[in-house]
């Protein structure tokens, strides 16, 4: 065997332990990374959404408290 020959030899055998598992593990933790972002994502719409649906139960409470006070002074007029 010549030298180029164990050198391309020593390249492929080095690209196939070495090179594929780099390229597939950086796929595989690209596609872990962004389906957690995506969670987080939606984590952060829901809580807008919850946020949005308490704001809405207060202004409730306020209608309610404010005819509660009509009501009452309905009541106390009489």
């Amino acid at each position: 065997m010549d030298l180029t020959t164990t050198i391309i030899g020593s390249i492929s055998v080095l690209s196939l332990f070495v090179g594929l598992p780099a390229i597939l593990f950086t796929f595989i933790h690209k596609n872990i990374k962004d389906k957690r972002e995506k969670e987080i994502e939606k984590l952060k719409y829901k809580k807008e959404i919850l946020e949005l649906e308490i704001e809405k139960e207060n202004k409730h409470i306020k209608l309610l408290e404010e005819e509660n006070k009509k009501l009452d002074k309905i009541i106390y007029e009489k």
